[in-house]
């Protein structure tokens, strides 16, 4: 290769660097436009080398081949400009593509052959293509006058534009004060602990299924209020934590979706708590409820323990395309070992946390939040050796390994009740727990293949929607009693507040479970994720399910259940039971209607 033309393949690679730099920029922009609680700006210097690189890749790919085409331009910023294009456009239609999957389409892209598939694509190209032809015109422009330098000085500005977004990053990040802690309640108030374990199903618990995979639990609900029909509003986390934290459904108070915060205008169990003279703490493992989507509000300290995230990504970072990808790649094709590290903090670490915390004497009273992870995939081996089952490496196993799947989850719950039992044995010996309020439940179940799927949030079947519930009350009011009602984690709000003697919110839409307030009349739940939109109604022993024609679950449209006969939904009596079904329907549509009105715009 001559001196000419490997000038000119690396002037190619050094334009398409600009080409993808640019189109980073813009997604990190766009990103921090939409998220109102953006604490660190890491997105910003990921965006421009990551993409950056992309970029560069694809402006060699061009530089050979049209160099290999004999297109040979006399003008070094005509060469500098088509592939400052060339590795723009392409990372453009795939960033453009994603974002409306996610955030105008409930990640169903139309097909591309449909009417709106065909008007999408082709908006999404020529949008694609206009941004383009500006990030060439830009280059071009910063490229300076037709010279032999203007790769290499493109190349030692791109150098400066990534260390200024990574200094710019830092300097923009705000430092977070230790936070002042005191509590100014008046009168003997209890403690709240608000324990959620994420993707703990109902019958993982030892005392609910027979099997010894939790016994510190177990001897906590003997001394509590176990609720046997207790059941989550969505069966994925996010809508459902927030749910429980403001007692409202999911389409009222909207983090419905994966783009969705927790909107400024819902008023959080925590804000209620701390407006009454509460310290607020926090202490959560899932990003579905990091600050990144504004779930610290009314929180005086909420700390995210963040997992390792790859290639040295902040949390920010994480909501770029470009991550999502390298870290598929990562996963698929470069993984050795599985650990719990590169996906949560696992309940030793929030122990060990915790337990700092207590041994600060925070001051009381005070409410406390902890979200465990360990339930959720990927479920590994304990104790930990790398090995395990992850849904980012295969999605849909043989429906032959769930009985592995679950030996590996129950061993994750007992893992999860081990730690935790040593935090409970902390609470004790300091004194605090008869003087605390301490509610454990979880935020959705999961699937083994019961339905023919797995994991969480594509159905709303019971072993997704039942979840645990136990509330020991202080000193053990109520101990051993099991209770049989419906219950819904839309009480918790209600509950907490009234055990903390605040007056009753109108705002909120469950009940104050030890109050003489009767059991709801139906059980209503919803889900919009992966592009299926589904909606149930559980009335008398009766349960529909309605889904989205053409939801990539498969699940039928409507689906009738007799729970009475039938509690694993085995048989769809749809078909033969018109009336039912037209009945409960017209119940499902009130519902949503009533709920709808009620959303915080």
């Amino acid at each position: 290769m001559g001196g000419k033309a490997f000038g000119r393949i690396l002037g190619g690679v050094v334009a398409g660097a600009w080409g993808g730099s640019l189109l980073g920029v813009l997604e990190a922009a766009m990103i921090v436009a939409t998220s109102p609680s953006l604490s660190e700006f890491g997105l910003f210097p990921f965006a421009v080398c990551a993409y950056g690189v992309m970029g560069a890749g694809l402006g060699a790919a061009a530089s050979v081949l049209l160099w290999a085409a004999g297109w040979k331009p006399e003008r070094q910023k005509l060469w500098l400009a088509v592939h400052a294009a060339a590795g723009m456009l392409p990372i453009g239609f795939v960033v453009g593509r994603y974002h409306l999957a996610q955030r105008v389409f409930a990640e169903q892209f139309p097909a591309l052959w449909s009417a709106a598939g065909l008007a999408w694509t082709t908006g999404l190209v020529i949008a694609s293509a206009l941004l383009a032809v500006l990030g060439a015109a830009l280059v071009s422009l910063v490229a300076g006058r037709e010279s032999s330098w203007a790769a290499p000085r493109l190349l030692l500005l791109w150098l400066v534009g990534c260390a200024t977004a990574a200094l710019g990053a830092r300097w923009f990040t705000p430092v977070v004060p230790e936070p002042q802690r005191r509590a100014t309640a008046e009168g003997a108030k209890p403690n709240v602990v608000l324990v959620i374990v994420d993707t703990l199903r109902a019958d993982a618990l030892g005392f609910a299924s027979g099997k010894a995979t939790t016994p510190r639990i177990d001897a906590l609900a003997r001394e509590a209020v176990y609720f046997r029909n207790a059941y989550a509003q969505s069966s994925w986390t996010r809508p459902s934590v927030a749910t429980i934290l403001t007692g409202l459904h999911p389409v009222e108070h909207g983090a419905i979706q994966k783009f969705d915060p927790l909107p400024e205008g819902v008023v959080t169990i925590a804000e209620f708590l701390r407006d009454a003279g509460y310290w607020t703490a926090g202490f959560v493992t899932n990003i579905n409820v990091a600050p990144i989507f504004n779930f610290q509000q009314g929180f005086g300290e909420y700390h995210y323990l963040a997992p390792s995230f790859y290639f040295g990504a902040s949390d920010s970072a994480t909501r770029l395309s470009a991550y999502k990808l390298l870290r598929l790649v990562r996963e698929r094709f470069f993984r050795r070992h599985l650990y719990f590290y590169h996906y949560y903090q696992d309940a030793k670490v929030m122990r060990e946390h915790v337990a700092r915390w207590l041994a600060a004497k925070p001051p009381e009273p005070f409410f406390l939040l902890l979200h465990y992870m360990d339930p959720h995939d990927p479920y590994f081996e304990i104790p930990y050796n790398g090995k395990g089952i992850a849904r980012v490496l295969d999605p849909n196993p043989p429906a032959a390994q769930a009985a592995e799947m679950r030996r590996l989850y129950d061993a994750d719950v007992t893992y999860f009740d081990e730690q935790f039992g040593e935090l409970l044995s902390e609470f004790r010996r300091r004194g605090l727990l008869d003087r605390t309020l301490l509610v454990v439940t979880a935020d959705h179940g999961e699937e083994f293949h019961e339905h023919g799927g797995w994991w969480h949030g594509t159905t709303l079947y019971e072993e997704q929607l039942r979840v645990p519930l136990i509330i020991r009350r202080p000193g053990g009011v109520g101990a051993g009693t099991e209770r049989t009602d419906w219950v819904q984690t839309l009480d918790l709000a209600p509950t907490i507040l009234a055990q903390a003697g605040l007056p009753a919110t109108p705002s909120l839409r469950g009940r104050d479970l030890f109050s003489d307030q009767p059991p709801p009349e139906f059980l209503y739940a919803q889900e919009t994720l992966e592009g299926n939109r589904l909606e149930s109604l559980h009335w008398q022993h009766w349960k529909l399910v309605v889904a989205n024609p053409d939801n990539p679950r498969g699940l039928p449209a409507v689906a009738l259940f007799d729970l009475m006969v039938d509690p694993e939904e085995r048989n769809n009596l749809a078909a033969s039971n018109a009336e039912v079904v037209r009945a409960m329907q017209l119940r499902l549509d009130q519902a949503r209607s009533l709920f709808s009105s009620r959303a915080r715009r």
